[in-house]
Protein backbone atom coordinates (compact mmCIF):
# COMPACT_ATOMS: atom_id res chain seq x y z
CA UNK A 1 0.00 0.00 0.00
CA UNK A 2 1.30 3.60 -0.65
CA UNK A 3 1.72 5.76 1.38
CA UNK A 4 1.40 9.00 -0.43
CA UNK A 5 -0.80 11.24 1.60
CA UNK A 6 -1.10 14.67 -0.27
CA UNK A 7 -3.14 13.81 -3.60
CA UNK A 8 -5.61 16.71 -4.30
CA UNK A 9 -7.89 16.49 -6.81
CA UNK A 10 -7.14 19.07 -9.26
CA UNK A 11 -9.33 20.39 -11.58
CA UNK A 12 -7.58 23.05 -13.83
CA UNK A 13 -8.15 23.13 -17.56
CA UNK A 14 -12.00 24.64 -17.48
CA UNK A 15 -11.50 26.59 -20.58
CA UNK A 16 -12.96 23.73 -22.78
CA UNK A 17 -15.29 22.39 -20.45
CA UNK A 18 -17.79 25.40 -19.88
CA UNK A 19 -17.79 28.52 -20.23
CA UNK A 20 -16.57 31.39 -17.95
CA UNK A 21 -19.01 33.64 -16.36
CA UNK A 22 -19.04 37.39 -16.66
CA UNK A 23 -17.91 39.04 -13.03
CA UNK A 24 -18.22 42.70 -12.20
CA UNK A 25 -17.04 44.40 -8.89
CA UNK A 26 -18.83 47.68 -8.37
CA UNK A 27 -18.83 48.05 -12.20
CA UNK A 28 -15.57 46.85 -12.64
CA UNK A 29 -15.51 43.79 -14.71
CA UNK A 30 -12.79 41.04 -14.27
CA UNK A 31 -11.47 39.91 -17.52
CA UNK A 32 -11.91 36.61 -18.28
CA UNK A 33 -8.36 35.71 -19.50
CA UNK A 34 -7.67 36.89 -15.83
CA UNK A 35 -10.31 34.75 -14.39
CA UNK A 36 -9.31 31.64 -17.05
CA UNK A 37 -5.90 32.08 -15.78
CA UNK A 38 -6.71 32.34 -11.94
CA UNK A 39 -8.26 28.76 -12.38
CA UNK A 40 -4.65 26.97 -12.16
CA UNK A 41 -4.01 27.89 -9.23
CA UNK A 42 -7.02 26.90 -7.43
CA UNK A 43 -7.38 22.83 -7.28
CA UNK A 44 -11.02 21.76 -7.46
CA UNK A 45 -12.45 18.19 -8.06
CA UNK A 46 -14.57 19.94 -10.89
CA UNK A 47 -14.75 23.19 -13.14
CA UNK A 48 -17.78 24.35 -11.31
CA UNK A 49 -15.53 24.65 -8.58
CA UNK A 50 -12.01 25.58 -9.60
CA UNK A 51 -14.25 28.42 -11.61
CA UNK A 52 -16.05 29.38 -7.70
CA UNK A 53 -12.71 29.74 -6.19
CA UNK A 54 -10.90 31.29 -8.90
CA UNK A 55 -13.46 34.15 -9.43
CA UNK A 56 -13.76 34.53 -5.57
CA UNK A 57 -10.06 35.35 -5.48
CA UNK A 58 -9.96 37.88 -8.00
CA UNK A 59 -13.48 39.60 -6.81
CA UNK A 60 -11.76 39.85 -2.97
CA UNK A 61 -8.39 40.95 -4.55
CA UNK A 62 -10.59 43.48 -6.69
CA UNK A 63 -12.58 44.71 -3.56
CA UNK A 64 -9.11 45.80 -2.00
CA UNK A 65 -8.04 47.40 -4.70
CA UNK A 66 -10.67 49.45 -4.82
CA UNK A 67 -10.29 49.96 -1.01
CA UNK A 68 -6.22 51.01 -1.68
CA UNK A 69 -8.24 53.60 -4.65
CA UNK A 70 -10.61 55.37 -2.07
CA UNK A 71 -7.98 55.50 0.60
CA UNK A 72 -5.12 55.86 -1.27
CA UNK A 73 -3.29 53.83 0.66
CA UNK A 74 0.39 54.15 -0.67
CA UNK A 75 3.22 51.06 0.18
CA UNK A 76 6.30 49.75 -1.99
CA UNK A 77 4.07 46.99 -3.49
CA UNK A 78 0.67 45.74 -4.12
CA UNK A 79 1.00 43.44 -1.88
CA UNK A 80 2.20 45.21 0.80
CA UNK A 81 -0.63 47.64 0.40
CA UNK A 82 -2.80 45.02 0.64
CA UNK A 83 -1.61 43.26 3.93
CA UNK A 84 -1.43 46.63 5.69
CA UNK A 85 -4.99 47.50 4.43
CA UNK A 86 -5.76 44.61 5.94
CA UNK A 87 -4.21 44.73 9.15
CA UNK A 88 -5.80 48.62 9.75
CA UNK A 89 -8.93 46.75 9.33
CA UNK A 90 -8.73 43.21 10.74
CA UNK A 91 -8.89 43.78 14.54
CA UNK A 92 -9.13 41.10 16.91
CA UNK A 93 -8.39 40.48 20.65
CA UNK A 94 -5.19 38.29 21.56
CA UNK A 95 -6.49 35.36 23.28
CA UNK A 96 -5.81 34.80 26.65
CA UNK A 97 -3.91 32.11 29.18
CA UNK A 98 -7.75 31.50 30.48
CA UNK A 99 -9.09 31.39 26.80
CA UNK A 100 -6.27 28.72 26.24
CA UNK A 101 -7.08 26.96 29.01
CA UNK A 102 -10.66 26.33 28.58
CA UNK A 103 -9.89 25.43 24.75
CA UNK A 104 -7.67 22.35 26.24
CA UNK A 105 -9.90 21.64 28.94
CA UNK A 106 -12.83 21.67 26.12
CA UNK A 107 -10.49 19.86 23.42
CA UNK A 108 -8.48 17.05 25.53
CA UNK A 109 -9.03 14.47 22.77
CA UNK A 110 -6.79 16.73 20.44
CA UNK A 111 -3.69 16.53 22.97
CA UNK A 112 -3.01 12.39 22.57
CA UNK A 113 -0.22 11.52 21.19
CA UNK A 114 -0.57 9.39 18.38
CA UNK A 115 -1.04 5.51 18.85
CA UNK A 116 1.07 3.34 17.45
CA UNK A 117 -0.30 0.08 15.20
CA UNK A 118 0.95 -2.93 13.75
CA UNK A 119 -1.30 -3.27 10.90
CA UNK A 120 -1.72 -6.57 8.39
CA UNK A 121 -4.02 -6.24 5.10
CA UNK A 122 -5.18 -7.52 1.91
CA UNK A 123 -6.10 -5.05 -0.69
CA UNK A 124 -8.54 -5.53 -3.56
CA UNK A 125 -7.77 -3.34 -5.78
CA UNK A 126 -9.88 -1.26 -8.48
CA UNK A 127 -9.74 2.15 -9.68
CA UNK A 128 -11.47 5.08 -7.74
CA UNK A 129 -13.74 5.57 -10.54
CA UNK A 130 -14.73 2.33 -11.41
CA UNK A 131 -18.19 2.04 -9.79
CA UNK A 132 -19.01 -1.53 -11.00
CA UNK A 133 -15.76 -2.53 -9.82
CA UNK A 134 -15.65 -1.49 -6.29
CA UNK A 135 -19.34 -2.83 -5.76
CA UNK A 136 -17.63 -5.98 -6.47
CA UNK A 137 -14.55 -5.72 -4.52
CA UNK A 138 -16.61 -4.74 -1.73
CA UNK A 139 -18.81 -7.82 -1.93
CA UNK A 140 -16.05 -9.94 -2.71
CA UNK A 141 -14.01 -8.22 0.78
CA UNK A 142 -16.76 -9.01 2.85
CA UNK A 143 -17.32 -12.53 1.38
CA UNK A 144 -13.42 -13.07 2.47
CA UNK A 145 -14.18 -11.42 5.77
CA UNK A 146 -16.95 -14.01 6.44
CA UNK A 147 -14.85 -16.58 6.15
CA UNK A 148 -12.05 -15.43 7.93
CA UNK A 149 -14.14 -14.71 11.26
CA UNK A 150 -14.89 -18.56 11.01
CA UNK A 151 -10.75 -19.42 10.81
CA UNK A 152 -8.51 -16.81 11.04
CA UNK A 153 -5.62 -19.08 9.95
CA UNK A 154 -6.73 -18.34 6.79
CA UNK A 155 -5.48 -15.09 6.75
CA UNK A 156 -2.36 -15.70 5.64
CA UNK A 157 -3.05 -17.31 2.59
CA UNK A 158 -5.83 -15.30 1.23
CA UNK A 159 -3.12 -12.54 1.76
CA UNK A 160 -1.12 -14.53 -1.19
CA UNK A 161 -4.06 -15.70 -2.75
CA UNK A 162 -6.01 -12.05 -3.19
CA UNK A 163 -4.16 -9.26 -1.83
CA UNK A 164 -2.64 -6.49 -4.74
CA UNK A 165 -0.22 -5.05 -2.38
CA UNK A 166 3.37 -5.72 -2.43
CA UNK A 167 3.13 -6.00 1.27
CA UNK A 168 1.77 -9.37 0.06
CA UNK A 169 5.45 -10.55 0.41
CA UNK A 170 5.67 -10.16 4.11
CA UNK A 171 2.39 -12.17 4.67
CA UNK A 172 0.19 -8.56 4.22
CA UNK A 173 2.05 -6.77 7.03
CA UNK A 174 2.20 -2.82 6.73
CA UNK A 175 4.78 -2.89 9.69
CA UNK A 176 4.20 -0.11 12.50
CA UNK A 177 2.07 2.56 11.15
CA UNK A 178 2.04 6.04 12.66
CA UNK A 179 -0.40 9.20 11.59
CA UNK A 180 1.11 10.82 8.62
CA UNK A 181 2.01 7.28 7.34
CA UNK A 182 -0.71 6.67 4.86
CA UNK A 183 -3.53 8.19 3.11
CA UNK A 184 -5.72 9.99 5.24
CA UNK A 185 -8.44 7.85 4.45
CA UNK A 186 -7.62 5.17 5.43
CA UNK A 187 -6.02 6.29 8.82
CA UNK A 188 -9.33 8.18 9.75
CA UNK A 189 -10.41 4.46 9.81
CA UNK A 190 -7.60 2.11 10.79
CA UNK A 191 -6.46 4.16 13.96
CA UNK A 192 -9.95 4.10 16.13
CA UNK A 193 -10.04 0.17 15.50
CA UNK A 194 -9.16 -2.41 18.11
CA UNK A 195 -6.76 -5.06 17.90
CA UNK A 196 -7.80 -8.13 15.79
CA UNK A 197 -10.05 -8.64 12.37
CA UNK A 198 -11.98 -5.89 11.32
CA UNK A 199 -15.69 -7.36 11.11
CA UNK A 200 -16.22 -5.08 7.62
CA UNK A 201 -13.52 -3.87 4.56
CA UNK A 202 -11.96 -0.14 5.08
CA UNK A 203 -12.77 1.87 1.60
CA UNK A 204 -9.70 3.94 0.48
CA UNK A 205 -8.50 5.13 -3.14
CA UNK A 206 -6.44 2.00 -3.80
CA UNK A 207 -9.77 -0.18 -3.08
CA UNK A 208 -10.96 -2.06 -0.45
CA UNK A 209 -9.02 -3.24 2.59
CA UNK A 210 -9.73 -6.47 4.60
CA UNK A 211 -7.78 -5.17 8.16
CA UNK A 212 -5.91 -6.82 10.77
CA UNK A 213 -4.69 -5.37 13.91
CA UNK A 214 -1.58 -7.55 14.97
CA UNK A 215 -0.77 -4.13 17.87
CA UNK A 216 -2.13 -1.41 18.99
CA UNK A 217 -0.35 1.39 21.96
CA UNK A 218 -2.85 4.03 22.76
CA UNK A 219 -1.36 7.47 22.75
CA UNK A 220 -0.45 9.54 26.08
CA UNK A 221 -2.66 12.87 27.35
CA UNK A 222 -0.27 15.61 26.85
CA UNK A 223 -0.48 17.86 29.66
CA UNK A 224 -1.71 21.53 29.36
CA UNK A 225 2.25 23.05 30.00
CA UNK A 226 3.44 21.19 27.14
CA UNK A 227 1.04 22.13 24.28
CA UNK A 228 -0.14 25.77 25.67
CA UNK A 229 2.10 27.78 22.77
CA UNK A 230 0.65 25.78 19.86
CA UNK A 231 -3.32 26.44 21.23
CA UNK A 232 -1.94 29.92 21.59
CA UNK A 233 -1.04 29.70 18.17
CA UNK A 234 -4.01 27.72 16.83
CA UNK A 235 -6.36 30.25 18.48
CA UNK A 236 -4.27 33.34 17.25
CA UNK A 237 -4.40 32.04 13.95
CA UNK A 238 -7.96 31.63 14.17
CA UNK A 239 -9.23 34.99 15.58
CA UNK A 240 -7.23 36.55 12.48
CA UNK A 241 -8.83 34.06 10.05
CA UNK A 242 -12.44 35.13 11.00
CA UNK A 243 -11.41 39.04 11.81
CA UNK A 244 -9.93 38.85 8.20
CA UNK A 245 -13.44 37.16 6.68
CA UNK A 246 -15.27 39.38 8.92
CA UNK A 247 -13.85 42.55 7.05
CA UNK A 248 -14.43 40.94 4.19
CA UNK A 249 -17.82 40.39 4.63
CA UNK A 250 -18.20 44.31 5.07
CA UNK A 251 -16.19 44.56 2.12
CA UNK A 252 -19.24 42.66 0.39
CA UNK A 253 -22.06 43.86 1.87
CA UNK A 254 -21.18 47.25 0.98
CA UNK A 255 -20.43 46.38 -3.05
CA UNK A 256 -22.17 45.12 -5.95
CA UNK A 257 -21.24 42.02 -7.35
CA UNK A 258 -22.17 40.53 -10.47
CA UNK A 259 -21.63 36.87 -12.01
CA UNK A 260 -20.73 34.91 -9.07
CA UNK A 261 -22.15 34.01 -5.25
CA UNK A 262 -19.29 34.71 -2.92
CA UNK A 263 -19.25 32.00 -0.26
CA UNK A 264 -16.97 32.91 2.34
CA UNK A 265 -15.74 31.29 5.16
CA UNK A 266 -12.34 30.98 6.73
CA UNK A 267 -11.25 28.07 5.23
CA UNK A 268 -11.82 29.47 1.60
CA UNK A 269 -10.48 32.93 1.58
CA UNK A 270 -8.35 33.39 -1.14
CA UNK A 271 -6.96 36.24 -1.99
CA UNK A 272 -5.55 35.80 -5.72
Amino acid sequence: MSSVSNFKPAFTNTKQQMPLPVISVNGRVIDEKELSDEIQYHPAPSAEAAIQKAGQALVIRQLLKQQLEEKAIAEVTEEQAIESLIDKNAKYQTPSEDDCVRYFEQNKDKFVTAPIMEVSHILLAVARDDIEGRIKKKQQAEKLIDSLLQDQDLFTKFVVDYSDCPSSKTQGSLGQLSKGQTVPEFERQVFPLDEGLHNKPLESRYGYHIVFINKKIEGNQLEYEMVKEKIKDYLNHRRYRQSVSDYLYRLVEESEIEGIELQLDQENIFIG
